[in-house]
């Protein structure tokens, strides 16, 4: 959508302590810009500028919409959803439309992965593997009791992420509102001074 817009996205998969982390730089401010999250979100969505001060977002089908007023760096950081399946194995989807590094903690054994992955990279405490643009299924299993624990606190995360989104939802739309009467406001004055 944006051609002033650096993106870089991270997906830690680490058993319960999994992340998703996208960095966006905007070169020149925008009154609207979104950014596709990879991975459905578990829990709320957190957006902070470089300074660490939270940027008001709404959320609509993995889209986070938001304003930047000012050119600077943007972060998104959420928990991702990971599916268990009736095995047992831990099955993360990805839909991504920006390169992605996905790096697997050392105790996470993928059991498949994707044959179209761009890099493979084995670090000291783990595994990169470099993605291009598209859909993935990568499947994993954690060393450990791991797993068990997993079930539960997805279980807990998803009701307690209901009330939370429900949340963040409402004061999403009423700041999807407000921006769009102020600019409607301002669009009026301006003609009205013609």
């Amino acid at each position: 959508m944006l051609e002033l817009l650096s993106i870089m996205v991270f997906i830690y998969l680490a058993g319960n302590n999994s992340l998703v982390t996208i960095n966006a730089t905007l070169y020149t401010p925008a009154l609207l810009m979104n950014i596709t999250l990879p991975v459905q979100p578990l829990s709320p969505v957190t957006v902070v500028n470089s300074t660490g001060q939270s940027i008001p977002y709404y959320i609509s089908n993995n889209e986070v919409y938001l304003s930047m007023v000012n050119p600077g760096n943007v972060t998104i950081i959420y928990t991702p959803y990971i599916n268990v399946l009736n095995n047992g194995t831990l099955q993360i989807r990805i839909s991504t439309d920006y390169e992605t590094q996905v790096y697997m903690a050392s105790n996470v054994l993928p059991t498949t992965i994707p044959s179209n992955i761009q890099g493979f990279q084995e670090t000291s405490n783990g595994i990169v593997l470099a993605l291009a643009p598209g859909n993935y299924v990568i499947n994993f299993i954690t060393t450990g009791p791991v797993i068990t624990t997993k079930t539960t606190t997805t279980q807990h995360a998803m009701k307690t992420n209901m009330a939370q989104s429900a949340l963040y939802s409402s004061l999403g739309y009423i700041i999807v509102i407000i921006a769009i009467v102020l600019i409607l406001s301002v669009l009026l004055i301006m003609r009205h001074r013609k």
